[in-house]
């Protein structure tokens, strides 16, 4: 999909706790906006789920993917397989899920989705856990779980020398993806930039960027033509989630 017009002005610092939390649903669920594009109905936030937690419990699936990093506590959609703290996903739109919803611990996470998440119900599911209805076509594929503490750091032509990516999803068809990326203390750097329009979440550390200083939780998105947070340096290391865009053609 194209970058949207995310409601942010590129490369400022978006600060979760200057956000009031809004309601999501009617099951208790809120929500910090982070990215939003208003004709599009596109986008990224932080999601609590309260303990206890338990949802509607029917299944039912989206028009749009549903793009997930836990950030704390556990959550489950289908009664058997928790995602916990550390563990990503991708569902495309027209996966079928929700069966059994609940969160006993609750739990935090950074959620993504390019459009709204209306929920159309499956009364008579087919299989017992999430599968993909014949409608599904999506270049990522179905990512149902992955353990990011166990996916391999590598160096990527892409980005700085000195970064290392965790890579965590691609669309084969237009090159967008999700990476966790890791800067090392003392980094410096002038005028690197993406092929593509960003987003980013730091989730450890801090940098120094072209218009502010970024520290855990902040959020930020550009342009192609732009490098994530603007960065600069970052004296003590800096860990973060960047989701990607289709890269633009170059001139």
């Amino acid at each position: 999909m194209p970058a949207p017009q995310m409601i942010a002005e590129p490369l400022t610092r978006i600060r979760p706790s200057e956000i009031d939390w809004e309601p999501l649903g009617t099951h208790g669920i809120t929500r910090k906006r982070l990215g939003y594009d208003e004709e599009t109905g596109y986008v990224t936030a932080l999601v609590n789920i309260p303990v206890g937690w338990h949802g509607g419990g029917v299944a039912h699936y989206h028009h749009a993917f549903e793009e997930v990093f836990m950030l704390s506590g556990s959550v489950t959609v289908g009664g058997t397989h928790y995602w916990r703290a550390g563990d990503y996903f991708f569902r495309p739109a027209h996966i079928v899920h929700g069966h059994d919803e609940r969160a006993e611990e609750g739990a935090t996470a950074l959620i993504r989705s390019d459009g709204p998440l209306a929920l159309l119900l499956v009364h008579d599911p087919a299989e017992p856990d999430e599968y993909p209805l014949p409608s599904y076509d999506d270049g990522r594929g179905h990512l149902y779980s992955l353990k990011v503490e166990d996916v391999e750091w590598r160096s990527d032509a892409a980005f700085p020398a000195e970064w290392r990516i965790r890579p965590l999803s691609a669309d084969e068809r237009t090159g967008a993806r999700t990476v966790m990326v890791e800067i090392p203390a003392g980094w410096t750097t002038w005028g690197s930039v993406r092929l593509a329009a960003w987003e980013a979440c730091v989730l450890e550390g801090n940098l120094k960027g072209e218009k502010a200083e970024f520290e855990v939780g902040d959020y930020s998105a550009g342009p192609a033509g732009t490098e994530v947070f603007g960065a600069l340096s970052s004296e003590n290391g800096c860990r973060f989630i960047l989701w990607l865009f289709a890269p633009e053609p170059v001139a």
